[in-house]
């Protein structure tokens, strides 16, 4: 199938599709006698599957290492559970920055004419002087 079939099935843009096929995030992909790309049905589950890691988090940079290490062959697999243990990690501590956030907005909002507003007035008044 065509870039243009394989952007219809997959919903993934072309420009994304040679660029997930540069970082070697999908195999490279055979063309036809007037060089143009050739897709596969492979090729569609190779995209779903990276599309499925990142949805769940993964960086471009750890998916490229887990396709990487596995194409090394089963002697990489305890390895690759790290990087999706570290992914974890990665997605954790964002949560828990995302809390603190909240937790700071939390505290705007519960002294917003107190704290907030005064110091804002404060600051603006400065700044138009």
């Amino acid at each position: 199938m065509t870039i243009k079939e394989m952007t219809a099935k997959t919903g993934v843009p072309s420009a994304t599709l040679r660029y997930y096929e540069g970082l070697g995030l999908i195999p490279k992909v055979p063309r036809n006698s007037a060089g143009i790309r050739d897709y596969t049905e492979d090729y569609v589950q190779w995209v779903a599957f990276v599309q499925e890691l990142k949805k769940s988090g993964f960086s471009l940079e750890a998916i490229i290492s887990y396709i990487e290490l596995a194409k090394k062959g089963k002697g990489t697999k305890q390895e690759r559970k790290k990087i999706i243990l570290q992914t974890k990690q990665t997605l954790l501590q964002k949560i828990r920055t995302l809390q603190h956030l909240v937790r700071q907005a939390d505290f705007a909002l519960n002294n917003y004419e107190v704290v907030v507003l005064p110091r804002t007035e404060e600051l603006i008044s400065k700044w138009s002087a």
